[in-house]
């Protein structure tokens, strides 16, 4: 078994995967100044009630910077390993945590335990499923900042999720058995997306800031061998209720 092996086995047992030094210094500098710089242009979607402010659009803003980041070659093995050419970038965004800041529990992909279900009404469909990759721009010792996962949470489906209820399903991640990591500037951690997270700052004044890339899998990529040509995707998914 190759470390790559070992990598990918521990994602699928522990839904997640910390990749260190996965940035260079110099790659987080670089990306850690524009972040900075989108703020300072008011390039932002938003900041929400918990101190999250996201930026949907620097990768079309400037590709030169943060196109890289997009299947980095430190984590390429991964995403090859789990995905191959079925990989595909659902989305790019950014954070800045301004002020004090406590994610709400949550799981990036919300609705993977009911497409499961679905798909089990369809002969040949296969469960959708995400991988997070979360690029860290400055350290999260203890005592500053973390990134905390619901033990094992991506391998049974959570309560209080269909229909959503918010308050139980925190009470529930808040009652569980929790990995607790303190990733480093330049670290990468790569997690499954539907396993319940949150992270915080534990020093209000610090700063704090990461690029998120989305990967989803997708059963028939543009380079697959077919008689016809691909018309793409927007608006090729007819029975996706969008």
């Amino acid at each position: 078994m190759n470390d790559i092996d070992g990598q990918l086995d521990e994602l699928e047992r522990v839904g997640f995967v910390v990749v260190e030094g996965a940035l260079s210094a110099e790659e987080v500098e670089i990306v850690r100044t524009r972040v900075d710089y989108a703020r300072q242009q008011g390039w932002e979607e938003g900041l929400n009630a918990v101190g999250n402010m996201w930026f949907d659009t620097l990768l079309d803003r400037e590709p030169e910077t943060f196109a890289p980041l997009v299947g980095h070659k430190s984590i390429r093995p991964i995403l090859e390993g789990m995905m191959g050419p079925q990989c595909q970038l659902r989305s790019h965004r950014a954070h800045i945590n301004p002020g004090p800041y406590l994610q709400e529990w949550h799981m990036d992909f919300y609705g993977y335990w009911e497409e499961q279900r679905k798909a089990q009404n369809y002969r040949f469909a296969m469960t959708p499923i995400g991988i997070n990759t979360t690029f860290y721009l400055q350290d999260n010792d203890p005592g500053e900042g973390h990134l905390k996962f619901v033990k094992e949470g991506h391998k049974a489906e959570p309560p209080h999720l269909y229909p959503m209820d918010r308050p139980k399903f925190e009470a529930w991640c808040d009652a569980q058995p929790h990995d607790v990591l303190h990733p480093k500037a330049g670290d990468c951690v790569v997690f499954i997306s539907h396993i319940p997270h949150q992270g915080a700052k534990e020093r209000d004044d610090m700063d704090r800031s990461n690029v998120v890339c989305h990967y989803q899998v997708t059963p028939m990529h543009e380079g697959a061998s077919f008689v016809s040509l691909s018309r793409g995707y927007a608006g090729t998914f007819p029975f996706a209720g969008v």
